[in-house]
């Protein structure tokens, strides 16, 4: 897998986990978009290193 297709795969994955917990907040504050936002780039890190090693180390 390409890094170019795995970092578009993390980042959509990002913004889907950050749109749907807004919506389940139900809370559109500065500060709730912000926190919301700070956990959706967590997610993305840990998204993206999860796929890297699944393709790099499982999926031969």
């Amino acid at each position: 897998m390409t890094k170019k297709r795995l970092l578009s795969q993390a980042l959509l994955g990002g913004v889907v986990y950050f749109g749907i917990s807004l919506m389940l907040e139900k809370n559109y504050s500065a500060e709730t978009i912000r926190t919301e936002g700070a956990e959706a780039l967590i997610f993305v890190i840990v998204y993206g290193v999860g796929l890297w090693a699944y393709y790099k180390f499982i999926k031969k």
